[in-house]
């Protein structure tokens, strides 16, 4: 057996394609009314999409086939009204945090 101790999850930006380890990206998640929401927590129900916390890749957020690509769904969906003109400094991902 394995020693799993030293193991990072890594995830794959839906903007850039990017690979990191989990604790790098934003968790997104889409609630009941259909809106992707940040799930800060990491314990939303559904499925997951994760992006890096970079102005580009939320950006590409704005194109609906790479939401429902991400989320396998065929029926519209959109962004929260809260994500919308998110910015990030820097590269800083405590910049704009917002909690729903």
């Amino acid at each position: 057996m394995a020693n799993r101790k030293g193991h990072i999850p890594v995830r794959t930006c839906i903007g850039c394609g990017a690979k990191q380890s989990k604790n790098e990206l934003i968790r997104l998640v889409v609630d009941p009314d259909g809106l992707v929401v940040r799930d800060d927590w990491g314990k939303g129900k559904g499925r997951g999409a994760y992006v890096c916390p970079s102005n580009s890749c939320w950006k590409s957020l704005q194109k609906e086939h790479i939401l429902r690509k991400a989320f396998r769904r065929e029926d519209p969906i959109a962004l929260h009204s809260e994500l919308h003109g998110v910015t990030w400094e820097n590269g800083n991902k405590e910049a704009e945090r917002h909690s729903f």
